[in-house]
């Protein structure tokens, strides 16, 4: 699963339980406002610390990815991770002989900092994907990009991977335009990459993912590769009372184990 909980007192409080009672294999965390890490039990963590202003003294940003010990597997925090961009590379010990790279992304609502982040993720993105085709990547966390349209159906993989929609495809009724959340959906998808919002079963059109007082948009969003694809069982957008951000439901069949 993936979700920004927006505030600390949400993992603190209801939002480990929740994460807790669910059994999610892996969690990824945006925006923590965590200076430092919260263990959670049966679970590795990699944390990248919430930042404070030097004027309020609050803290903002943080990153977490809790790997639940169950699966077996090894993990590396990739050195490049940054305060907006954290990336796990995770090696399974069943069956599996290519890792599974987690992009954990939190795009800052500042203008120069989003567009940082989002050059280095594609980069970045581009360079495993030219070095290692056959690794798995997964893209998920808050772009703080408006995801206001859905791509064309795509008949084959809809053929190839049953999950896959090829129902019309309708945008989602948004009070805003935003021409940078299209252009990187394109980014990614011409990286091979492919976003699950608003293209599988269960989400179309998209979700909105945010709910504030004069809005709800879709600014939370998952992409993986082109191998994972076949590898992914559900997806879904799941509203929560424990942030303003829903959280987003992903199952993935890896062989013949399934996590979410």
């Amino acid at each position: 699963m993936s979700w920004n909980i927006a505030e600390a007192k949400a993992i603190i409080t209801e939002g480990f339980t929740v994460m807790s009672s669910c059994n999610y294999s892996i969690i990824v965390l945006q925006e923590t406002w965590l200076v430092d890490p919260i263990e959670l039990g049966g679970y590795s963590l990699h944390h990248i610390g919430a930042e404070k202003s030097n004027k309020s003294g609050r803290a903002s940003g943080g990153l977490a990815t809790y790997i639940s010990t169950a699966l077996q597997v090894t993990t590396e925090q990739l050195a490049f991770s940054s305060t907006d961009l954290q990336a796990i590379k995770i090696y399974f010990s069943f069956n599996r002989q290519a890792p599974l790279i987690i992009f954990n992304v939190y795009a800052h609502p500042r203008k120069h900092r989003k567009v940082l982040l989002v050059e280095t993720l594609l980069k970045k993105v581009e360079e495993i994907r030219y070095a290692n085709p056959a690794w798995d990547i997964l893209v998920t966390g808050d772009f703080n990009r408006n995801l206001i349209f859905t791509p064309e159906p795509d008949e084959q993989l809809a053929a190839e991977n049953a999950i896959w929609s090829v129902l019309p495809q309708l945008p989602s009724i948004q009070m805003k335009l935003d021409i940078r959340g299209k252009q990187l959906v394109e980014a990614l998808e011409h990286l091979s990459m492919r976003v699950l919002n608003g293209r599988v079963k269960g989400d179309v059109p998209p979700s909105f993912t945010h709910h504030s007082a004069k809005s709800a948009t879709t600014i939370d969003y998952t992409a993986v590769s082109l191998p994972l694809l076949v590898h992914v069982k559900k997806f879904k957008i799941i509203p929560t009372l424990h942030s303003d951000h829903s959280l987003q439901h992903i199952e993935l069949a890896v062989f013949s184990s399934s996590h979410k």
